[in-house]
């Protein structure tokens, strides 16, 4: 019986260890269920979370260790991995308290758990054979703990033949369906305006055709291949965003939509890390053209000089360019708190434009996207129209409603150095308000990311009366703003975001406050 009783504990110990690698499960999420972004996450957190892990181990053991040893008597012994099992909760309380285990429950991540949960099962029932010989064998049970991460590794790495399998079948879904539907596909792609760029053109496009646009940022294969599947109904357009981390990303996307129209709105410093540099970026980019057809065309951002230049490069479809000089461009731009204005040129054509939409990348992704739409027969008073009545993207230059004497500009959505400038150009327009900056900075710029921290910092000091910064490169973003003349009383740095906002109560008067870019929870 007793024996038994150390059987059903280590099975509790099993389910509690599965459950202490939510956040090695986030992680891969997060990641695209990719190792490498959960190496790069250990790296950049210092490898916080396995000292942590094995910080349960060696607490683990000790209790164990220390109960068998008091309590000589059997029963006792074979109750020890319950002592373990408390540890257990305690860890699993202290990461739910710090919110970081959070998953979305897709069927990928629910097969994910059930195989973890198998091999997990695996190790304890060896424990439990083990504990059959010797009681002692108990406090093994503790190695779970610095085993969790690894076995949630091992889990994914099982796993991602047959999850490519099963996402072949939902390819191959959406393939047929944009084949037999037929509809006008434009993909959109850049280091940032994507989503922006994508809501335009459908606006525009919307004045005399359906169309179908990937939600929110859906931009990966699954992504693309669940809107297809769920929601393409006899729609004239498919506008597909398409995102990339890794060469061959792109064209990966293309495989799949086909696009016939292609825009690109930035070549910029995103996801340096993984596309080494620059050239790269342009690289994963250019596979969108070099994906288009013969008769098929590529609108290209002219007002951004590194994708101005890709007019220069080799394809098949053919290619416009926006900008000075060009057919397409805009003049006159104003910005100020109620939204953009500018001047909208198509050949000859003049119109104005006014919108909400913050920022001067608004006339830069308006004349891309107007580039498109007016080859697919939209008239220049159809687009102002559209783009007048456009709404703002959430967490994108966002104007937040707030109690009064209180501006909030939420531009949090993954940061880069273009659209930060043109946030703080944004906020330079509130005279009158203080001016703070809520920034952990730039993420994911790899050998060049210190070097614009340190640019932002400056950028800050020449808008803001004050700076909030968070996380682990604060320090890079205060050594710019301090070479920028900001007073070091004036730049402030915490540990999260919430400790930033809570501060904010301090500062008396109007406030006008932009949040400049949240971390993803795979980088600290």
């Amino acid at each position: 019986m007793d024996y038994y009783i150390s059987v059903g504990a280590l099975a509790v110990a099993a389910i509690l260890s599965c459950f202490i690698s939510l956040p090695i499960f986030k992680i891969l999420q997060l990641s695209g269920y990719k190792a490498s972004g959960l190496t790069a996450w250990w790296k950049s957190t210092h490898f916080d979370t396995l000292i942590r892990y094995a910080a349960l181990t060696l607490m683990g053991f000790v209790a164990a260790i220390v109960y068998v040893c008091c309590f000589p008597f059997d029963y006792a012994k074979y109750c020890a991995v319950f002592v373990y099992v408390i540890v257990q909760g305690v860890f699993a309380y202290a990461m739910l308290k710090k919110n970081n285990a959070s998953v979305k429950l897709t069927g990928r991540m629910v097969r994910l758990m059930i195989c973890d949960l198998v091999l997990m099962t695996a190790l304890t029932a060896g424990i439990a054979w083990a504990v059959y010989y010797s009681c002692y064998c108990q406090t093994v049970v503790a190695a779970l703990g610095i085993l969790s991460p690894f076995v949630a590794v091992a889990a994914n790495t099982i796993m991602k033949p047959i999850e490519s399998l099963n996402n072949l079948r939902y390819v191959r879904r959406a393939k047929t369906k944009l084949k037999a539907a037929e509809p006008i596909v434009v993909g959109v792609t850049g280091s940032y305006g994507k989503t922006t760029a994508k809501n335009l053109l459908r606006a525009m496009l919307e004045t005399k055709y359906s169309v179908l646009a990937t939600p929110g940022s859906y931009n990966t294969p699954m992504g693309v291949c669940k809107t297809v599947n769920v929601s393409l109904d006899g729609q004239d357009v498919f506008i597909a965003e398409l995102g990339a981390r890794y060469i061959g990303d792109i064209k990966q996307l293309c495989g799949i939509v086909a696009p016939k129209y292609g825009i690109i709105t930035a070549i910029g410093d995103m996801h340096i890390a993984t596309l080494k540099n620059r050239e790269g970026v342009a690289k994963v980019k250019f596979e969108l053209a070099q994906s288009l057809p013969t008769d098929g065309m590529l609108a290209l951002n002219g007002y951004n000089s590194d994708c101005a230049a890709l007019f220069e490069r080799e394809t098949a479809c053919r290619k416009t360019l926006t900008g000075e000089g060009c057919d397409v461009r805009y003049d006159n731009v104003k910005i100020d708190g109620n939204g953009t204005t500018f001047d909208l040129y198509i050949g000859q054509q003049k119109t104005t434009v006014t919108t909400k939409l913050l920022g001067m990348h608004i006339a830069e992704l308006t004349c891309v996207c107007a580039a498109i739409a007016h080859e697919l027969g939209v008239s220049l008073e159809q687009i102002a129209s559209a783009v007048s009545g456009a709404e703002t993207v959430e967490h994108r230059l966002q104007l937040v409603p707030s109690a009064a004497g209180i501006v909030v500009i939420d531009d949090a959505y993954n940061s880069n150095p273009v659209g930060a400038k043109n946030a703080l150009d944004v906020l330079a327009c509130f005279d009158g308000y203080t001016k703070i900056a809520i920034t952990p900075g730039f993420v994911e710029l790899g050998a060049i990311e210190k070097e614009c921290n340190t640019e932002l910092g400056k950028q800050i000091a020449a808008v803001c009366d004050r700076a909030y910064l968070i996380g682990s490169r604060a320090a890079d973003i205060k050594a710019g703003a301090v070479a920028g003349g900001m007073d070091e009383c004036n730049i402030s740095l915490f540990g999260s975001r919430d400790e930033a906002v809570e501060h904010l109560k301090s500062v008396d008067g109007q406030k006008a406050v932009l949040f400049e870019n949240d971390l993803p929870d795979n980088i600290k």
